[in-house]
């Protein structure tokens, strides 16, 4: 008797754990987000993008979602849900737009080399690069919290 109901509390708290997924996936989609955007800062300050519209890419890409985020987790906090298809829009948007960032990151950075004279050159280079790699890292949070919404939110 006492096998059943270990089991079935196993069974409740993991279906628990799945329901909290998505606040999770949100947590870690504004940390990487913000992380992103502090490596790209000096960089972008020392006009070191191909093209000032890639900045703007960036920069609105993941600070609209820094900001979209920040406000679900608090609506989280203080006990509001969001409806199902609305979180899988702004979900599937975000891995678009981060996804999006993060190819317009890495191919200022392949176009970098040979291009500039810079004191701080090395590590620009290593900052762009790296924030392109945190915002493709991003889109695939984004993608895996749709993905779990989908399929385990009621």
């Amino acid at each position: 008797m006492g096998d059943r109901s270990a089991a079935s509390n196993v069974t409740s708290r993991l279906k628990n754990i799945v329901n909290e997924a998505p606040f999770f996936c949100k947590v870690i989609e504004l940390i990487i987000c913000v992380v992103t955007v502090g490596l790209i800062v000096d960089p972008f300050n020392s006009r070191m993008q191909a093209d000032p519209n890639h900045a703007a890419i960036v920069y609105v890409s993941l600070c609209g979602y820094i900001l979209i985020n920040a406000i679900l987790i608090l609506c989280y906090l203080i006990g509001e849900r969001q409806p199902k298809r609305m979180s899988m829009v702004f979900s599937v948007t975000g891995a678009i737009l981060c996804c999006a960032a993060g190819i317009v990151l890495i191919h200022d950075w392949s176009k970098l080399y040979g291009n500039m004279i810079s004191q701080y050159y090395k590590q620009y280079s290593d900052q762009m690069a790296a924030s392109g790699v945190f915002a493709l890292l991003a889109a695939l949070v984004f993608l895996i919290d749709a993905i779990v919404t989908n399929k385990y939110v009621a």
